[in-house]
């Protein structure tokens, strides 16, 4: 058993050195911020959360209509986080920018979960994609953000 994992190590390794050395400094940058971004979220920082939208950004979050504008996209985080045990982690996966650099993707999983009211949890995964756009401080903002949940809510 241990040869196999030093095998896998073996392997894993260089190749993890391999893919990141594919990614392009703008990539790299922006994967940070999604990934900063998600440290924000986690500590419940809504303050932060929004900074990372674009001012006519709009999100698409499962169980609301579309929020236009930072002000209604605000509505919808406070509204999440008024949940009794409410959590929201994400990890992007990858990044993909434009040859012009100003534009690109971020996407990979989500968990979220919160309690019911009457007891119980509820409990989602499924994946988002956001959309984002440099700003005139060259600030990487989200200006379209989707989630897919794999299935109902538990």
């Amino acid at each position: 058993m241990k040869s196999v994992f030093v095998t896998l190590l073996i392997i894993l390794v260089p190749l993890a050195n391999i893919l990141s050395q594919d990614m392009t400094p703008a990539e790299s940058e922006l994967l940070q911020a999604d990934r900063a971004w998600s440290e924000a979220a986690k500590a419940g920082d809504v303050d932060k959360i929004v900074t990372y939208w674009d001012q006519g950004a709009i999100n698409f979050f499962p169980g609301f209509p579309p929020a236009k504008g930072i002000e209604n996209i605000m509505g919808i985080v406070k509204a999440n986080r008024s949940k009794q045990g409410f959590k929201l982690v994400w990890e992007a996966e990858n990044a993909v920018v434009a040859a012009s650099g100003d534009l690109g993707y971020t996407y990979g999983p989500f968990e979220m979960s919160f309690d019911k009211p009457g007891g119980g949890k509820v409990n989602q995964t499924g994946n988002y994609v956001c959309i984002w756009r440099k700003n005139a401080e060259d600030e990487w903002k989200c200006v379209v953000e989707t989630s897919v949940p794999d299935s109902r809510p538990d």
